[in-house]
């Protein structure tokens, strides 16, 4: 008697026709006719999940590993219909090649497939193309069923904060109502997103996910037409990222609004009028003080802000910035930059050793480096060894292996040039630093290199905004 696995997939919109128990059932009736013997255990369960992506189902993946376990009793997988296994043929190829190297077959109790090999092969292929298609047209009528149902004014998912769901529509929940109509007020008193995101947080509310209140979330219900009666539906988009994109669908709903569509018409003016596209600095171009100076309330790294006519900049806290630190810790690097570079001449003077401290950092990260690219390297040489092994055990074709192979060549030679290097710049044993403060305020050296010279001299800066005083710890003092 063989043991076989059964495998069970349901999707939300199969439940009546495809069942679990009953998609079961069909399967020990057949194991049993055919001397199949199924283990409790080995019954694998994937309810309410499509079948399109076989990652994402966790049941169809424990099965697959036990399927590939070395000396498995495993021998046959138990299906109600091929789609069951997968609805793409991308994953059916791939998962058969795999059960097949490891000695297991795949069976489905209700296609039986014809005796002649040759013809079972376009069968099967034939039987997969049709779940494929069924998969890919069902997307397509769920897609226009949700256009329609959007253009009725038909809620369709979970109620933003001031409402609930009831009856595929929202009904008011008064006391978030109040908040939301607190929250347009005061903006259009002049209170800003973060103060407004503090307030809340202060009153004791969350967000229907139990999270804080952040600017972006009341940016979002301040551009949400759904507080004045409205709903808008957003194909194939983020609604929370394009509030306004032609493709956008605006009905009326049904519910009772909670401001008028002046008031929410107002607050989008003033929120667009606001928004001024920021400049986000890519790594290479972050100032080397960056994420090194903490907040003495809350811990977070103070952040960087505007920039003034002198060159200076404005540094917060980022906890303060997102509204989930309740004390300003606003502070210009033209008093804070001085002032840090009076602790270091102040370290200077005494017994902290900057350039041993500097040069064990160096060799510390030369070391580390190398040991990364080493490991990396061999990441990339097993891969191009699996890489062959598919190809040769017809699991990958020979254009799929080519592909894999260039890549894999290609970031060996980047890896072994990059740790040629590394042995070739390695840190001179004589290592000698200049004046601190003129090392930071000298243009040759990348914010990289200072950025690198200041961890390694560097434990611990905090600023206290109450005292105004900046705690200043280094390594080795």
């Amino acid at each position: 008697m063989d043991f076989a696995a059964a495998y069970i997939r349901v999707s939300t919109e199969e439940q009546t026709a495809y069942s679990p128990a009953a998609q079961l059932e069909e399967i020990k009736e057949f194991a049993h006719k055919n001397g199949y013997c199924i283990p409790e255990e080995w019954i694998f369960i994937d309810e309410g999940i499509s079948g399109r992506k076989a990652e994402n189902r966790p049941a169809f993946q424990r099965m697959i590993r036990l399927a590939r376990q070395k000396n498995s009793r495993l021998r046959v997988i138990l299906v109600h219909k091929y789609d069951r296994f997968a609805r793409s043929r991308e994953d059916a190829v791939l998962y058969k090649s795999l059960l097949k190297k490891n000695g297991v077959k795949l069976i489905s109790v209700k296609e039986p497939v014809p005796e002649d090999d040759k013809f079972a092969v376009i069968y099967e292929s034939m039987l997969e193309a049709m779940a494929e298609y069924y998969s890919l047209n069902l997307a397509e009528e769920v897609h226009k069923t949700m256009q329609k149902k959007a253009e009725q004014g038909e809620w369709q998912t979970a109620a933003p904060f001031g409402y609930r769901n009831k009856n595929k529509s929202l009904s008011v929940v008064p006391e978030e109502a109040e908040a939301i109509r607190w929250l347009f007020q005061q903006y259009m008193a002049g209170v800003s997103l973060p103060a407004l995101a503090r307030q809340l947080n202060e009153m004791g509310l969350r967000t229907h996910q139990g999270n804080a209140f952040e600017s972006r979330s009341v940016r979002y219900i301040l551009n949400n037409p759904v507080y004045c009666g409205y709903l808008r539906w957003t194909p194939g988009r983020r609604a929370d990222r394009d509030y306004f994109t032609p493709a956008a669908i605006l009905s009326k709903g049904d519910w009772e609004p909670i401001i008028s569509d002046a008031l929410w018409e107002n607050a989008v003016h003033r929120l667009q009028s606001e928004r001024q596209p920021k400049h986000r600095p890519r790594p290479s171009e972050s100032h080397w003080l960056s994420g090194m100076v903490k907040c003495s309330a809350c811990g977070q790294s103070l952040a960087f802000g505007t920039q003034f006519k002198n060159g200076a900049q404005q540094m917060q806290c980022s906890g303060y910035s997102h509204s989930k630190c309740h004390v300003s810790h606003a502070i210009s690097t033209a008093r804070l930059i001085p002032a840090l570079f009076a602790a270091m001449e102040t370290a200077a003077g005494g017994s902290l050793p900057f350039s041993y401290v500097i040069q064990q950092k160096l060799q510390t990260q030369e070391n580390e480096e190398r040991t990364t690219i080493t490991l990396l390297l061999e990441k990339a040489r097993l891969r191009l060894r699996k890489a062959k092994d598919a190809y040769l055990n017809g699991i990958d074709t020979m254009d799929e292996y080519r592909k894999t192979k260039a890549k894999a060549e290609s970031e060996i030679m980047e890896l072994e040039k990059r740790l040629s290097l590394l042995v070739q710049q390695a840190p001179s044993e004589c290592f000698s630093v200049p004046p601190l403060p003129d090392f930071f305020r000298s243009d040759d050296f990348s914010m990289e290199e200072k950025r690198l010279i200041l961890q390694a001299i560097l434990e611990t800066a905090v600023f206290e905004k109450r005292t105004d005083c900046l705690k200043v710890i280094f390594i080795g003092g």
